[in-house]
């Protein structure tokens, strides 16, 4: 059966944000005194689950902090943050065929707006962000109530997502992922049920 909706993540797979969101994490990690490799592999998974990740030993008041700063950072940076090649045309298409569809993004609320206004992206007002769950990806919960919010059970849901967190997410919240290959190689996201080179490759998934 084909899916009856979409949730989509954001930055890597709607948007490319990847020029913004270095920028951002290199100047953090110089204030922070974080040494550039640890941010390795932490692609998906929400800033401030990051931070406490890359931070075990510093006091809550401080990782709030940067918690603060890595939020002012990316919001404000919006060069060079676009629409990823089709996606555009994508929604277009699913809109005019009633198919439902979502984005389910580690952002908070602000970066997120500020994102996809950057990228010509519509937000529709049903997406889940950070701030609307306990437990960000890689854990199942965003895709859990992106799902909910649609009104369809998460096994009729098909997941597009690039980054590891993500795919993992997808797949324990019981849906079908498609794993787009803008940020990763298919070895990476190996757990995903499908590998599109381009997002146009999800057509025959859905119709």
């Amino acid at each position: 059966m084909k899916p009856q909706a979409v949730l989509f993540d954001l930055d890597g797979t709607l948007v490319n944000s990847k020029p913004a969101v270095e920028r951002a994490w290199i100047q953090l990690a110089t204030e922070a005194q974080i040494p550039l490799e640890k941010m390795v592999g932490l692609h998906g998974i929400p800033a401030e689950q990051s931070l406490r990740q890359l931070l075990p030993d510093r006091e809550e008041k401080e990782i709030l902090k940067w918690v603060e700063r890595i939020e002012y950072l990316e919001t404000s940076d919006t060069k060079g943050v676009i629409a990823i090649d089709g996606a555009v045309e994508l929604l277009k298409k699913l809109d005019e065929n009633n198919i439902s569809w979502t984005i389910v993004t580690s952002c908070t609320i602000p970066l997120a707006l500020s994102r996809v206004k950057a990228a010509g992206i519509p937000f529709p007002e049903n997406s889940v962000t950070f701030n609307d769950v306990e437990k960000g990806k890689p854990f199942p919960d965003p895709f859990l109530l992106g799902a909910k919010r649609l009104g369809i059970n998460p096994s009729n849901c098909v997941v597009v997502e690039d980054a590891p967190a993500g795919v993992i997410a997808g797949k324990a919240a019981g849906c079908t992922v498609a794993a787009v290959l803008t940020s990763h190689q298919k070895h990476e996201l190996a757990m995903a049920d499908h590998h599109l080179e381009h997002l146009e490759d999800l057509l025959p998934i859905i119709f």
